[in-house]
Protein backbone atom coordinates (compact mmCIF):
# COMPACT_ATOMS: atom_id res chain seq x y z
CA UNK A 1 0.00 0.00 0.00
CA UNK A 2 1.34 3.63 -0.96
CA UNK A 3 1.01 6.03 1.55
CA UNK A 4 0.64 9.86 0.04
CA UNK A 5 3.10 11.99 2.83
CA UNK A 6 2.23 15.39 3.79
CA UNK A 7 5.24 16.20 6.06
CA UNK A 8 4.31 19.26 7.44
CA UNK A 9 0.80 18.89 7.92
CA UNK A 10 1.48 15.61 10.08
CA UNK A 11 4.26 17.93 11.77
CA UNK A 12 1.49 20.50 12.80
CA UNK A 13 -0.13 17.53 14.05
CA UNK A 14 2.65 16.22 16.52
CA UNK A 15 3.34 19.88 17.34
CA UNK A 16 -0.02 20.46 18.80
CA UNK A 17 -0.24 17.09 20.62
CA UNK A 18 3.21 18.13 22.37
CA UNK A 19 1.51 21.16 23.87
CA UNK A 20 -0.50 18.51 25.95
CA UNK A 21 1.18 18.51 29.39
CA UNK A 22 3.63 16.08 30.03
CA UNK A 23 4.48 14.84 26.59
CA UNK A 24 8.44 15.54 26.17
CA UNK A 25 8.66 14.37 22.43
CA UNK A 26 6.82 12.94 19.62
CA UNK A 27 7.52 11.13 16.31
CA UNK A 28 6.31 9.50 13.21
CA UNK A 29 8.22 6.12 12.20
CA UNK A 30 7.35 3.61 9.11
CA UNK A 31 7.35 0.35 11.02
CA UNK A 32 11.07 -0.45 8.99
CA UNK A 33 12.08 1.91 11.84
CA UNK A 34 12.58 4.96 9.74
CA UNK A 35 11.45 8.56 10.42
CA UNK A 36 8.69 10.24 9.16
CA UNK A 37 8.95 13.30 10.86
CA UNK A 38 10.46 13.93 14.39
CA UNK A 39 8.99 16.70 17.22
CA UNK A 40 12.07 15.29 19.55
CA UNK A 41 14.49 16.75 21.84
CA UNK A 42 18.22 17.52 20.08
CA UNK A 43 19.14 15.65 22.23
CA UNK A 44 17.74 12.49 21.30
CA UNK A 45 18.99 10.75 18.44
CA UNK A 46 15.86 10.32 16.68
CA UNK A 47 17.01 7.96 13.67
CA UNK A 48 17.90 5.12 16.91
CA UNK A 49 14.84 6.06 18.81
CA UNK A 50 12.64 5.74 15.78
CA UNK A 51 14.83 2.41 14.95
CA UNK A 52 14.28 1.03 18.71
CA UNK A 53 10.53 1.75 18.71
CA UNK A 54 9.80 -0.02 15.90
CA UNK A 55 12.07 -2.91 16.64
CA UNK A 56 10.25 -3.11 20.13
CA UNK A 57 6.85 -3.10 18.51
CA UNK A 58 7.68 -5.93 15.88
CA UNK A 59 9.32 -7.71 18.28
CA UNK A 60 5.99 -7.71 20.62
CA UNK A 61 3.81 -8.85 17.68
CA UNK A 62 6.19 -11.68 17.04
CA UNK A 63 6.03 -12.71 20.13
CA UNK A 64 1.79 -12.69 20.42
CA UNK A 65 1.87 -14.43 17.46
CA UNK A 66 0.86 -17.63 18.65
CA UNK A 67 -2.33 -16.16 20.30
CA UNK A 68 -5.38 -16.08 18.52
CA UNK A 69 -6.81 -13.17 17.05
CA UNK A 70 -3.99 -10.59 18.87
CA UNK A 71 -3.92 -7.29 16.92
CA UNK A 72 -1.06 -5.29 18.79
CA UNK A 73 -2.56 -1.47 19.15
CA UNK A 74 0.30 -0.02 21.42
CA UNK A 75 3.22 -1.04 24.07
CA UNK A 76 4.21 0.77 27.38
CA UNK A 77 8.01 1.10 28.88
CA UNK A 78 7.99 2.83 32.02
CA UNK A 79 11.64 3.98 32.58
CA UNK A 80 13.09 3.63 35.95
CA UNK A 81 13.88 7.45 35.78
CA UNK A 82 10.51 9.64 35.49
CA UNK A 83 9.49 8.76 31.43
CA UNK A 84 8.00 6.37 30.13
CA UNK A 85 7.50 5.33 26.52
CA UNK A 86 4.19 4.43 24.53
CA UNK A 87 4.16 3.10 21.00
CA UNK A 88 0.65 3.24 19.22
CA UNK A 89 -0.13 1.97 15.55
CA UNK A 90 -1.25 5.22 13.83
CA UNK A 91 -1.82 3.74 10.47
CA UNK A 92 -0.39 0.93 8.32
CA UNK A 93 3.05 0.60 8.52
CA UNK A 94 3.42 4.36 10.17
CA UNK A 95 3.54 4.23 14.51
CA UNK A 96 3.13 7.11 16.62
CA UNK A 97 5.60 7.01 19.58
CA UNK A 98 5.39 9.33 22.49
CA UNK A 99 7.79 9.99 25.26
CA UNK A 100 6.02 11.13 28.16
CA UNK A 101 6.48 11.95 31.84
CA UNK A 102 6.12 8.82 34.43
CA UNK A 103 4.06 10.51 36.82
CA UNK A 104 1.00 12.09 34.64
CA UNK A 105 -2.45 12.08 33.69
CA UNK A 106 -2.05 9.50 31.35
CA UNK A 107 -5.41 9.01 30.10
CA UNK A 108 -5.47 12.49 28.93
CA UNK A 109 -2.82 12.31 27.23
CA UNK A 110 -4.37 8.81 24.96
CA UNK A 111 -7.21 10.60 24.21
CA UNK A 112 -5.31 13.38 22.76
CA UNK A 113 -2.87 10.71 21.29
CA UNK A 114 -5.92 9.08 19.74
CA UNK A 115 -7.44 12.46 18.50
CA UNK A 116 -4.29 13.31 16.62
CA UNK A 117 -3.68 9.27 15.69
CA UNK A 118 -7.77 10.22 13.91
CA UNK A 119 -6.06 13.61 11.85
CA UNK A 120 -3.04 11.80 10.54
CA UNK A 121 -5.37 8.69 9.48
CA UNK A 122 -7.46 11.45 7.81
CA UNK A 123 -4.27 13.53 6.29
CA UNK A 124 -2.31 10.11 4.91
CA UNK A 125 -5.90 8.81 3.02
CA UNK A 126 -5.44 12.48 1.75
Amino acid sequence: MSLKIDIENLNDLLMNLESTSGIFGICLVRNNGIIITSRLSTDIDSRKFGAMAATMFASIETATKTLENTNINSITVEFTKEYQLIVLKAAEQILLVALIGLNVNLGLILIEIEETIKKIKETLEG
